[in-house]
């Protein structure tokens, strides 16, 4: 059966698709069988993987068609070894019904107030999935991080409180790279970038972790 890991925000603009395909490429160089759920309205990772085969290159991911699943329990009927959804940019009707079937939620989130805002209502969807999930995983991940912003710390202690909603240890900067490796080359971690490169295997790492204690 297959780790699921939904990637959701209710806002858009946060990293989110970006996000989702990165740690596709990271499990599959890591020998995991991985496949992409795209249910964003904007199809970015359907694009990536399009272009990117267009010009030649392997993408050693699998896209799933949603018109080959009965339900979102299908998922898990699956081999691969992961799976990714890339959930739309609002709540939609679905969503229930993609965290029921999800082992983890992942929400990249900017540090911004705006951002911080849009979360707090979203999290009463979320813990009405926590019940119906008991053993569902919750974590947020800092995105697009400022070194000289002090946001990102209220963020971590704005959920101190919370038993079943972690903020990940490692964040990712807003980097350029994001915005421009797929022009050259279908993965981050075929680029030269090092520092990006470490942050997105360490966001991948510690959700491993945590997904397999």
């Amino acid at each position: 059966m297959p780790i699921v890991i939904s990637v959701a925000n209710a806002k858009g603009g946060v990293g989110k698709s970006t996000l989702a395909y990165c740690l596709g490429c990271y499990y599959a160089g890591r020998n995991a069988k991985v496949a992409i759920l795209d249910e964003d309205i904007q199809q970015t990772i359907t694009d990536n993987i399009e272009v990117c085969t267009d010009r030649g290159e392997e993408v050693p991911l699998t896209l799933i068609k949603k018109s080959t699943l009965k339900s979102y329990t299908d998922l898990a009927s699956r081999d691969e070894d992961i799976i990714l959804v890339d959930t739309a940019p609002v709540e939609t009707t679905s969503i229930a019904s993609i965290y029921d079937v999800s082992d983890m939620v992942l929400i990249p989130i900017k540090p911004s107030t705006n951002d911080y805002n849009s979360l707090q209502r979203s999290l009463n969807t979320l813990r009405e999935a926590m019940e119906r999930n008991p053993d569902m995983i919750v974590a947020i991940v800092i995105n697009m991080a400022v070194k000289s912003s002090t946001v990102q710390q209220a963020f971590r202690s704005a959920f101190e409180a919370e038993e079943r909603i972690k903020v990940l240890n490692a964040e990712l900067a807003n980097r350029v790279i994001h915005t421009k490796y797929i022009l050259e080359t279908y993965s981050l971690f075929n680029t030269s970038d090092k520092m990006a490169k470490q942050e997105m295997a360490a966001v991948g790492d510690e959700i491993y972790y945590l997904l397999t204690l």
